[in-house]
């Protein structure tokens, strides 16, 4: 048995020991569930106390946490009266928790993995789904990007181990790859995608990058230096330029894929103002929305003839 745990495995283990403990009417002794579900002592308690002693609802009162005491080398975990009421969901809300309840279950289970561990929430999901019938399952579909799993995996292993990572890393808004020593912070998912955020030792600064634009990594010996707060996909600057973009109504697609400032939706067309770190991705964005977008205004260095240059650029090219 591993001396660690990855974030994710300890996951799995913590779903399946919290319902099997609290099943047992004179509690579990620690030396049971480390062998029983091959978790590391040291983790196992740290996740006890820190962890689930914290699980509850709002506003955080003895009878919304569930309860976790240690005695004599024995745990008991006991549900917080909340749990035990009847929970009254509408239809939006059941969707909405089998939602986040299936991206959870794609984190914690995968092939070879734990079945026994990831089970019980397999279960309650399957329970969710059957009460749902046909009124939620169209809605429940949840697409991350097209990060690879290895990837993921790769980066979740080295942000357990506090390890620095070497990506090869492709900047969209910039065009260009590039080579970069990270110290990674956190996996998070925003708006259809999955972002690592983390310490970057070229730019000596925090950094967020899309995973499925690393073409390749590897994990490192060397230990994490700086630790990064929750990730965020875009936080652009004060002196990131400004622009104005007018569209047509049909392209609403831009402000679902694109950060955005403000929208002012005028019924026939959307006036969008958007922070630009770097001006290629906006290039490409208007050569592709053609006259379906008008530049309205720009913060220097860029231009209102933006458009125009890019597209000449490309005919030089071929030329």
């Amino acid at each position: 048995m591993s001396d660690r745990l990855t974030a994710r495995e300890r996951l799995a283990r913590l779903l399946a020991v919290i319902p099997w403990v609290t099943e047992q009417a004179a509690g579990a002794h620690i030396d049971d569930i480390v062998e029983r579900y091959a978790y590391p002592r040291e983790q196992l308690l740290a996740d006890l106390q820190d962890i689930v002693f914290f699980v509850g609802v709002h506003p955080f009162t003895p009878d919304c946490l569930i309860e976790v005491e240690l005695s004599n080398d024995r745990v008991h975990i006991r549900y917080a009266d909340w749990f035990s009421r009847p929970l009254r969901l509408s239809v939006e809300d059941q969707t909405r928790l089998l939602t986040a309840g299936r991206s959870v279950l794609a984190l914690t289970e995968r092939e070879g993995s734990d079945e026994e561990a990831a089970s019980p929430l397999l279960r309650a999901l399957t329970k969710l789904e059957l009460a749902l019938g046909d009124t939620g399952r169209g809605a429940v579909d949840v697409h991350l990007g097209s990060a690879p799993a290895d990837t993921l995996e790769q980066l979740r292993n080295a942000i357990g181990a506090g390890r620095q990572v070497e990506l090869e890393y492709y900047a969209y808004g910039r065009d260009k790859m590039s080579r970069r020593r990270v110290d990674p912070g956190q996996i998070f998912s925003d708006q259809g995608n999955w972002y690592l955020s983390g310490w970057c030792h070229s730019a000596e600064e925090e950094r967020t990058f899309r995973v499925d634009r690393i073409t390749s990594m590897a994990v490192t010996p060397q230990p994490i230096e700086h630790a990064t707060p929750r990730g965020q996909s875009f936080t652009p600057s004060e002196d990131d330029p400004r622009v104005q973009l007018r569209l047509k109504s049909s392209e609403r697609w831009v402000i679902e894929q694109y950060p955005t400032e403000r929208v002012d939706d005028t019924g026939d067309a959307l006036v969008v103002e958007m922070a630009v770190t770097a001006s290629p991705w906006l290039e490409r964005l208007l050569l592709q929305l053609g006259d379906a977008a008008e530049l309205l205004a720009v913060g220097p260095p860029l231009d209102l003839d933006l458009r125009r240059k890019a597209a000449n650029r490309i005919l030089d090219r071929y030329r």
